[in-house]
This record gives structure tokens, sequence and C-alpha cells, in this order.
């Protein structure tokens, strides 16, 4: 219990030591200049090849591997329409069906 609030009160002085400035690059993140997009490329284990531009709501795809080329993240569900476990394309590059824990992705 002592560590939390030792926690909390640093949280709360350290701005006011560091300045006023400290305080605004703590509570203002960076504005995104990009538009989200990318391809999101799915290989079946026969190595074919499905491309993902957009939302696909009812998709049945078996992957072996998933390579995301995009500029935001993504997720990949185990059931139509958003339902089911997720996974979430955090960053670029090749993610096995080991990492993504299922290999039946439906949206």
């Amino acid at each position: 219990m002592r560590i939390y609030l030792l926690l909390f009160l640093s949280a709360l002085l350290l701005p006011h030591c560091l300045g006023g400035d400290a305080l605004k690059l703590i509570m203002e993140a960076p504005e995104w200049e990009e538009e989200c997009g990318g391809p999101l490329s799915l290989y079946d284990n026969g190595g074919t090849k499905t491309v993902v531009t957009k939302d696909e709501n009812e998709m049945k795809v078996r992957v072996d591997k998933v390579k995301f080329e995009g500029n935001c993240c993504f997720t990949l569900h185990s059931l139509k329409r958003g339902r089911g476990r997720t996974y979430y394309l955090l960053r670029r590059g090749e993610h096995s069906a080991e990492e993504i824990g299922w290999s039946r992705v439906r949206s």
C-alpha cells in the first residue's frame, strides 16, 4: 500500500518540480499525421496469399503466417464480425499462427 501511495505522490509532484512544460509533455499526445492503412497479407499452409486492405467482417482463411506492412494497428478475430478471440497487430512484419494463438481467421 505504501508503494502505491509513494508512486501516486511522485506522479503528482514530478511535473511541478520539473516546471509547467513537463506536465504539457506528459498530458499531450502527438498527432497522427498519416492516414491509417496498408496491406495485411494472410498466408495459408499452401503458400496462397490473401491481401486485406480494409475491414472484413466475414472471411474464412486458415493462416500459417500473417505479414503486416501497414502504419496502424489492426486486429484479427477468430469469429465473424469482430467476435471471438482477438490478436492485435501492433508491429510491422510477420506474425506466425503460433504467435497469434489460432489459425482460422474469420474477420
